[in-house]
């Protein structure tokens, strides 16, 4: 979630890392800044601004092939360019070198008249990336802002950029690896008697989008965690555990999560999700089920999703999972199947890994996980950092960047659990109590059940 909108007093402040892959770049973007478009492909892009109601800046970063010999050279050809338009003229406010590491580029600020008469301001920021498959590329941080803006923006965005790091493919493969070791390390570690201890774990989540001062939350919905040791036939509800065969009779690490998701609250239209995800003490089998019930009244209609990951074997030796979506109403099955990377993380793990990490040294990982945010399956990347909190060891951090890429979810994580979560796209997820929802959901004409 962003975080409050930027001010006066907050000018100078650093906000959160941003991390592109695809642009080949990571920095600490001012203090409040949002995403507010992403272009993926060939010609990949991202727009940041300013995150209040009236944004007085915003700053576009992309990668850019170029025969231009040095940055300077580039940032004249972007000046050249700008200034040709019909009755429009430019006034360099401001040029200079610009040193990152071993990487020379150059930094300007431009003033632009338009034909009206009304002023802009752009500033560049170009930064070689070397030859990448034999093209010479550059970073090119685009800003724009208005002249009134100009005192407040122009140290802001400065600051910003100071912090750019390029990450070309060599860096990012490496930085990868660590990371990955990392992972592994930790997975290593988490073994039946550790698992074990969250026997019996419950806790309560609210999701909401946060109103303006004054003004009420926006409920998106409520989930219930619950872990317990269980044969892996529980994630089927409706199976007599008599009938279980001898796989389904293997106990292992059971997370049970009920959500329920407000779809559309003025037609009381609610998503009824609940997800059994079973995994074995080593980790090496997991199975899960999921539904999602809409409900409209007494009108429901459901779909399914079954996935299952089996260890190596002679005629496997990667892992492979599989998934198949269901939709009995309309005759639908859909099977999905793929050969897990590693490291993989096992998908009971994924919403609650906080709870594993240690609480006593920072760690960043990277992992592939099972990508459910689509409708269609896919598997995704992810990336986390944990490190000590505000309050020192009393609390740690929990920093995530799916797909490696754009603005992290920062949870906050106590001895009891994760505190609170604030997503890029303004989510607030906090822990909560059964009470409180209700209380909650009453107040705003919501149904909890």
């Amino acid at each position: 979630m962003p975080l409050e909108a930027a001010s006066e007093g907050l000018a100078g402040q650093a906000g959160e890392v941003f991390i592109s892959n695809e642009v080949g770049m990571s920095m600490t973007l001012p203090e409040g800044a949002v995403i507010a478009t992403k272009q993926d492909g060939d010609d990949p892009f991202f727009v940041v601004r300013d995150g209040s109601e009236s944004p007085t800046w915003s700053l576009r970063l992309e990668s850019t092939p170029t025969d231009d010999p040095t940055a300077e050279a580039m940032i004249r050809r972007l000046m050249l360019s700008q200034d040709a338009g019909s009755g429009s003229s430019l006034k360099i406010l401001d040029e200079q070198p610009f040193r990152q590491d071993e990487a020379l580029g150059h930094l300007a600020w431009v003033e632009e008249t338009l034909e009206n008469g009304k002023k802009v301001i752009f500033g560049w920021l170009v930064l070689p990336q070397g030859r990448i498959r034999g093209q010479l590329r550059y970073i090119v941080a685009t800003s724009i802002t208005l002249p009134r803006h100009l005192p407040r923006v122009k140290p802001l965005i400065n600051q910003s950029l100071e912090s750019i790091a390029i990450r070309g493919p060599v860096l990012a493969g490496l930085n990868a690896r660590v990371e990955a070791d990392a992972t592994k390390a930790i997975l290593e570690q988490l073994d039946e008697a550790t698992l074990r201890k969250l026997n019996g774990h419950v806790s309560y989540r609210r999701a909401y989008r946060p109103g303006p001062p004054g003004e009420a939350d926006t409920e998106v919905a409520y989930s219930i965690f619950s872990i317990t040791a269980a044969p892996m036939g529980a994630i089927q509800i409706r199976k007599n555990p008599d009938s279980y065969n001898t796989a389904e009779q293997e106990e292992g690490f059971l997370l049970r999560i009920h959500s329920r998701v407000i779809a559309e609250a003025d037609r009381e239209i609610y998503l009824d999700m609940l997800g059994l995800y079973w995994m074995s003490w080593d980790l090496e089998d997991e199975a899960w089920t999921a539904t999602v019930t809409r409900r409209q009244g007494a009108a429901t209609r459901t779909e399914k999703e079954f996935g299952f990951r089996s260890p190596p074997s002679l005629g496997e030796p990667r892992p492979r999972l599989m998934v198949i979506k269901q939709d009995d109403e309309i005759n639908l099955r859909e099977p999905y199947e793929w050969e897990t990377p590693e490291p993989w993380m096992p998908r009971p793990l994924v919403g609650i890994l906080g709870l594993f990490l240690p609480k006593s040294d920072p760690v960043a990982m990277s992992y592939a996980f099972f990508d459910h945010r689509n409708a269609t399956p896919q598997l995704g990347s992810r990336r986390d950092e944990w490190s000590l909190g505000d309050q020192g060891e009393s609390t740690w951090i929990l920093r995530t960047w799916l797909d490696d890429s754009g603005l992290p979810a920062i949870a906050e994580y106590g001895s009891e659990g994760m505190i609170r979560q604030r997503n890029p796209d303004g989510l607030v997820i906090e822990a909560t109590t059964p009470e409180r929802i209700t209380q909650i959901w009453d107040q705003a004409g919501l149904k909890t059940r």
